[in-house]
């Protein structure tokens, strides 16, 4: 089995070798099938990444504003680095939950079969995902990122659902 570090840099170059108008058709099915993922209007709070360009993210901002447009009493919170570190920022005036209803995670890939994800290394996510284990854990990644067989290790957290430009996969 690869390392991570091995898959990291293999999915890295899948994803650069993708053209913009691949990832932007492909960031709009995305979030297409985000929007019609769950009854949204039943949801307290929602944490949500800010997409980093430089790494050639999901976009998923369309669905961000769609949600803030259609359910003004949603809370949206996403991380932010600030001065140095890493803190959840609320998109509206308010306090952040302590306990999330929902988290919607970035990638770069991830096994279809345990739901783990691979991400940049930083281990941010699974810290973060392994304070909140009532929430429903919804990883975003290009179809591209699908790797049978991650390597996977003991502090690593699965998730619910993945959403892809091809469909969703969910835990069994």
């Amino acid at each position: 089995m690869a390392s991570k570090s091995a898959v990291r840099q293999q999915l890295k170059q899948i994803r650069l070798s993708m053209g913009v108008g691949e990832r932007t058709q492909e960031s709009r099915e995305i979030v297409k099938r985000l929007k019609d993922l769950m009854d949204w209007s039943k949801v307290g709070n929602i944490h949500y990444f800010e997409p980093i360009h430089g790494l050639l993210e999901v976009d998923i901002g369309g669905f961000i504003t769609d949600l803030e447009d259609k359910y003004p009493d949603l809370t949206l919170v996403a991380p932010r680095l600030i001065k140095g570190e890493w803190q959840l920022v609320v998109a509206h005036d308010g306090p952040a939950a302590s306990e999330l209803d929902v988290i919607i995670v970035p990638m770069l890939g991830f096994d279809p079969k345990s739901l783990h994800r691979i991400g940049y290394g930083g281990g941010y996510y699974d810290k973060f995902l392994a304070t909140q284990p009532q929430a429903k854990k919804i990883g975003v990644c290009f179809e591209a990122g699908k790797t049978a067989g991650l390597p996977v290790e003991p502090h690593d957290v699965a998730l619910d659902m993945v959403v892809t430009e091809a469909g969703v996969y969910s835990a069994k």
